[in-house]
């Protein structure tokens, strides 16, 4: 790259002794022209496969580093991604999404299947790096990102970087990776060819409020959804939008920047042998203090693997190392219910410092609700149904973080910082007169009251059968008076409820749907989408194989024939989960 010194122009107003004594000085100050090494660009191709739209915020995020490094990067879902367009790739990034039992994002299935078949295609000219997104708490972490490593590496691929497997503080892990994976790709051992790839050109909207810089919005209502009597309690929270710089679309989720309980964060500060005002840093922050951190940042009421580890080779202890050597189960049973504040009573001074605080506690990741209010129909405000999670485990009252803190402690009027998550896989058809199925017992009910207020809203005439499912219809039938009124005026087609507890034997969402089997199916053959919102360790399981069952024994399908049905609803984008 050539550097090149100004000059003044002929035409400028001076005398030819001035001209001179300038071009000399301007001389000085830029030396002669120096030749450069220009650096080399490099088109990188980056594969999202998202569940909730993390891996893809990621993959864009990555884009932006790699521009910014002079590089061509290229994004897109792994869905519709032909292996022999991959093949073809030289350098490839992936971010990699697992949920529910080590399970692969909708939008991955198809990709999956046809990489682990016998028909793959070898990748010797492959180089790429993957980094995996997970949850620590649950068995099978990261499986799927692990699973398409060792594949690559088995067709022939290789690596630039180690795979990353990532706990759900993403960004944290993220920052630590990028720049090993920028350096990587700096030293190539392959040269580049100039490979179309195919990029989303989706529209995404730009929010000036985001995780980073949450908004903090007002809470202007809360209402409780079950009845007193309930064993469960879900509330209703609206927060105003009217000043934020925020929108979103029916499907689309709330992310909650929630705080422990300061209850449990003063116990916890009684208990250890450092005060409150000391100071750690957490990767790219300025210090906090102890009692910041604690309430803010760092998750105090789940106890992981890593936790304990660390923790157990810090005190030096037996009974936990034995644990960590035991089998999956007996580990499993001691986290569970367990906090910080179990092993600070347990094994009382083993930390010493704040440091060694923040090095053994993972951070507080914030909390995503569905979005139940429609844009169209609500206005400046957002809706959020929340499950709150309240139990009593060792003798001590445990609570899910986010919901205990908006539907217990914070009162109407608290400003919560929220930002949206955007959920592209998860929106109404684009087509008003399209029939939709939704599935959602629970909670998962959320995203279809969004549904059902949009489509009235802007009039859409699509027939609408909402599934909705809970314990009792008498303490626990979540908006029971607007679905019903969304049923008296013909707006929900059909709606069928499953109160799995208000007869002698259970009843679910899954058994409603073989029941009206061949109405299902046939509104699938009307060209109906499918939705399905909520657990996916248990009911979004049952659901799916409801569902082939429905296609094989009403379709007059072999079992074959009925997953290659099922298939192409995900391929035709018929078929839509958002499950947790």
């Amino acid at each position: 790259m050539t550097k090149m010194m100004p000059l003044i122009p002929e035409d400028a107003p001076f005398s030819a002794e001035q001209r001179a004594w300038l071009n000399s000085l301007l001389e000085g100050l830029f030396p002669a022209p120096v030749q450069t090494e220009s650096r080399k660009n490099y088109r990188v191709s980056l594969f999202f496969a998202s569940q909730g739209g993390t891996a893809e915020r990621l993959a864009k995020k990555m884009a932006k580093l790699l521009k910014e490094n002079g590089h061509t990067p290229t994004v897109q879902s792994v869905e519709g991604l032909a292996l022999p367009v991959l093949a073809q790739e030289q350098y490839a990034l992936f971010f990699a999404s697992t949920y529910g039992d080590g399970e692969p994002p909708d939008c991955a299935c198809a990709f999956r299947d046809a990489l682990f078949a016998d028909t793959a295609p070898r990748m010797e000219g492959l180089r790429y790096s993957i980094f995996c997104l997970g949850d620590k708490t649950y068995e099978y972490f990261c499986r799927f990102g692990i699973e398409l490593d060792d594949r690559l590496l088995a067709l022939g691929g290789s690596r630039i970087t180690g795979r990353i497997e990532s706990d759900v503080d993403v960004d944290a892990s993220f920052s630590g990776w990028s720049g090993q994976f920028l350096q990587g790709l700096s030293e190539p051992t392959k040269t580049v060819n100039d490979i179309a790839a195919a990029v989303d050109s989706s529209t995404v909207m730009t929010q000036t409020h985001t995780r980073e810089n949450p908004y903090h919005a007002r809470l202007v209502d809360k209402l409780l959804l079950t009845h007193p009597s309930s064993s469960k309690q879900t509330v209703h929270v609206s927060f105003d939008l009217t000043d934020a710089e925020l929108q979103y679309e029916a499907g689309d989720a709330c992310g909650v920047l929630a705080q422990n309980d300061p209850v449990l964060v003063d116990e916890i500060l009684t208990l250890l042998p450092f005060p409150a005002t000391d100071t750690a840093s957490l990767p790219k922050s300025e210090p906090l203090t102890v009692e910041e951190l604690l309430r803010h940042h760092l998750q105090i009421t789940k106890l992981t693997r890593k936790v304990i580890q660390r923790f157990a080779e810090k005190a030096k202890c037996r009974t936990l190392s034995s644990l960590l050597a035991s089998e999956a189960g007996e580990l499993e049973t001691y986290l569970y219910g367990r906090g910080l504040i179990d092993l600070l009573h347990t094994y009382p001074g083993v930390l010493s410092n704040a440091t060694e605080l923040v090095e053994l506690l993972p951070r507080l990741a914030p909390r995503l609700y569905s979005i139940s209010s429609s844009p169209s129909a609500h206005g400046r405000e957002l809706h959020c149904t929340i499950g709150v999670v309240s139990y009593i485990a060792h003798g001590r009252e445990r609570g899910g973080v986010a919901s205990t803190m908006l539907g217990q402690r914070m009162e109407v009027g608290a400003r919560v910082p929220i930002y949206l998550q955007p959920n592209k896989r998860f929106r109404l058809p684009k087509s008003s007169t399209t029939p939709i199925i939704m599935i959602g017992p629970g909670t998962g009910v959320a995203p279809f009251r969004a549904f059902l207020h949009e489509r009235r809203a802007l009039g859409h005439t699509g027939r609408n059968w909402l599934f909705f499912g809970e314990r009792s219809a008498k303490t626990d039938f979540l908006y029971c008076r607007e679905m019903k009124s969304f049923v008296e005026d013909g707006h929900l087609t059909r709606f069928d409820t499953a109160f799995s507890r208000d007869q002698e034997h259970k009843v679910y969402v899954q058994d409603r749907m073989l029941e009206s089997g061949a109405e299902l199916f046939r509104w699938l053959n009307d060209g109906a989408s499918l939705y399905v919102c909520g657990d996916a360790s248990r009911m979004a399981k049952d659901v799916d194989i409801a569902l082939h069952r429905i296609v094989e024994n009403h379709g007059g399908l072999t079992a074959e024939a009925a997953q290659e049905y099922v298939s192409a609803l995900h391929e035709q984008h018929r078929y839509h989960r958002d499950v947790y």
